[in-house]
Order: C-alpha cells, then sequence, then structure tokens
C-alpha cells in the first residue's frame, strides 16, 4: 500500500473545467425528438456546457439538400425547417452550436459508401461547386436567423474524421484537402470573421 500525502497549507491553483467546452453528440437529427431534448435540457442544467457537436447536419433526415428537375433542368433546393428547429432548441437551453460539416447528402454524393444504420454518405460531393454553394446557403442562413454577431462565436468543422476509411472514402488525404479548402474559402466568401478549422481525427488509425 502506498501513502500519498498532500500538504494542506499549499496554495492550490483553480482547476479550469475545460470539459465543460463543449458536449459531443450522436445524430444530430435526434434533436428533433422530445425525449433528446428533455435529456439534454437535463444535462444542461447539471452541468451547463457551452457548445453542442454532433454528426449528420447534411444528411437526408435534416433534410438540407436536394434536387429537383425543373423544365429539364436538375436544380438544388435547400430547406432549413429542420435545422432551424434543432438550434433553436439548443440556443433556448443557452448552447451553442459547434457546426460539423457533414456528411454528404445523398442526391450530391458521388458515390455510396456509407456509415452508421442511418447511412451517413461518406464520399465527396459529386459537383465541388454545388458544395460550395450549399455551404454558402446553409452559413448565409444560419446569419441571417441567428445574426453575424452570434455566428462569428460558432466554431465550423469540415468534416469528422477524414483518417478513418468508413468516414471518409479511402481516408483520401488529398481529396479531403479539397474539400477543406473549398469549405473554407466558400465560409469566409460568406464572412472572413467566421471560425473555421478541423477536422477532428480517430487516433490510432496511422
Amino acid at each position: 500500500m502506498e501513502t500519498i500525502r498532500i500538504p494542506a497549507t499549499i496554495k492550490g491553483k483553480t482547476y479550469k473545467a475545460a470539459w465543460k467546452q463543449c458536449v459531443g453528440t450522436g445524430r444530430i437529427g435526434l434533436a428533433l425528438q422530445k425525449e433528446y431534448l428533455d435529456a439534454l435540457e437535463f444535462v444542461q442544467k447539471e452541468i451547463g456546457f457551452s457548445y453542442i457537436r454532433g454528426h449528420g447536419l447534411l444528411c437526408d433526415d435534416v433534410g438540407i439538400y436536394r434536387e429537383d428537375k425543373v423544365e429539364d433542368e436538375v436544380r438544388p433546393f435547400y430547406n432549413f425547417t429542420y435545422i432551424d428547429r434543432i438550434f433553436d432548441s439548443f440556443l433556448e437551453l443557452k448552447i451553442r452550436p459547434f457546426v460539423e460539416l457533414g456528411f454528404m447528402p445523398k442526391m450530391l454524393a458521388s458515390g455510396d459508401q456509407t456509415l452508421f444504420y442511418w447511412q451517413a454518405n461518406t464520399t465527396p460531393p459529386k459537383d465541388y461547386g454545388e458544395w460550395a454553394k450549399l455551404i454558402k446557403a446553409v452559413v448565409k442562413h444560419f446569419i441571417a436567423r441567428y445574426g453575424l454577431a452570434e455566428v462569428r462565436q460558432w466554431p465550423f468543422e469540415v468534416w469528422n474524421e477524414p483518417n478513418l476509411r468508413g468516414f471518409w472514402k479511402d481516408a483520401d488525404m488529398q481529396e479531403y484537402f479539397k474539400l477543406y479548402k473549398v469549405t473554407a474559402h466558400a465560409i469566409k466568401e460568406v464572412d472572413s470573421g467566421l471560425k473555421v478549422g478541423g477536422p477532428a481525427i480517430c487516433g490510432g488509425a496511422d
């Protein structure tokens, strides 16, 4: 048995609770359910996180992106109904979005590789120009709804764990760099003061 003695006379330091900065959640579409929001409200009251980060903001269940044929031309359409409900709920609980930009909308995807039972598409966009338009539309909508001062406090992250083959097709580093460049430029073209970075990567995948 080892005895550890801590002198009570030594001046200590205040421990900064860095873990309260952000909480990770699963699929962000779950925040459309009352049970999820009830649980988040309980956790937020007990702990008080600053940010919340979830997967699948651009997945089909959130419904932001779709394509329709209009007069023999395929056009993109954007619908922010669900993501507005989700982010409104977060902000009402005084927790800000940590905006993870992914995964790929099915109609914009270059392939059919998916992950999880909810089929998150993890392939690059079939058209980087349309991807950039989507990112700009999303960011502009957030600013119009919540105000530039608020959205400038949100971190924008480009994808999640692209160093894993399951999360990004072939874990293609150069293709990810292209995605990052196009996405970051699109965000900064909307407002240079917005924060963009990432990605989170998974350790032990090298």
